[in-house]
């Protein structure tokens, strides 16, 4: 088992941990922390897609996401009828969302081999969707709910993640010998799959006793949703895990980027984030409301 890998994630841990649990969410310290989680995450994807020889609009394709994780926090923000700054309504949301794809179109005029621009733009707008969409969940639950408290939605969908990651990986290291997915994540297995959920199930029941059966102060949840969430989480974290492991391989790269040691980049540390966010986000609309 790698002792400094964890040395560092625990340290990681240590700067998070107060800044989601003390930090209200409303103040803008938290779009500037989602929209660098943002940029530095699409910029990655944008690397392994160079990697592997797939041209994208690097540039342009983080500044439009970016544009459109800012518009998702504004529209969050104006979700609050009590809030009275500067929001973005529902169906501007989707204008954004529409003019970010559309503009990423229109670059293939600017590009003389149209096949080229043709391969640019579907790298780019999969890059987008990968990334600053999926991400944008991330920022809808940060600020579910009173915006005076933390983002206690979003700490707790990143909280039983990591806690199914580390729980994949002890049972993984110890006793997995039944690959999950050998031609895609190697390291992965069954048995490590079945630690994540007995981890992260742990980890649901905790926070449905200290909360009082509430995911954050607006959604509140029985212990029967605790137990499913806590099996949901590392199902779709895997998926997520995998999705990346699927874009690494087939550009022939190890980590997204190398700037934590045994974490990989951004990418490789939300990666499973992408999808759980999403999944929450729907499960709170079709059963906690």
């Amino acid at each position: 088992m790698d002792k400094k890998r964890i040395l560092i994630a625990l340290c990681i841990a240590a700067i998070l941990i107060p800044a989601f649990s003390l930090v209200p969410s409303r103040w803008p310290v938290g779009l500037v922390g989602m929209l660098l989680f943002a940029g530095v995450g699409t910029w990655e994807f944008y690397g392994l897609l160079n990697a592997g020889g797939i041209k994208t609009s690097t540039k342009w394709g983080i500044g439009s996401g970016l544009i459109f994780v800012t518009a998702t926090w504004f529209n969050a923000l104006d979700q609050h009828l009590t809030y009275d700054g500067f929001g973005v309504s529902n169906n501007a949301l989707w204008c954004v969302l529409l003019i970010v794809i559309l503009s990423n179109f229109f670059r293939i005029l600017a590009y003389p081999d149209l096949r080229k621009g043709l391969e640019s733009c579907m790298g780019t707008i999969l890059g987008l969707v990968y990334v600053p969409l999926l991400w944008s969940f991330v920022v809808r639950l940060f600020l579910l709910g009173d915006l005076s408290k933390p983002g206690w939605a979003a700490f707790y969908v990143i909280l039983c993640m990591k806690m199914a990651d580390s729980g994949g990986y002890f049972f993984g290291t110890r006793f997995g010998k039944n690959k999950l997915a050998p031609t895609i994540s190697p390291k992965k297995s069954w048995e490590g799959l079945v630690g994540g959920i007995v981890f992260c199930v742990i980890v649901n029941i905790a926070w449905w006793i200290v909360s009082k059966g509430h995911i954050n102060s607006a959604v509140p949840f029985s212990l029967f949703h605790a137990i499913i969430l806590g099996f949901l989480f590392p199902i779709i974290g895997t998926v997520g895990d995998l999705v990346e492991s699927m874009f690494k391989r087939a550009v022939d790269v190890k980590d997204s980027n190398t700037m934590v040691y045994g974490l990989g980049g951004i990418l490789d540390m939300v990666d499973s984030i992408l999808f759980a966010a999403p999944m929450l986000f729907i499960y709170i609309e079709l059963f906690l409301k």
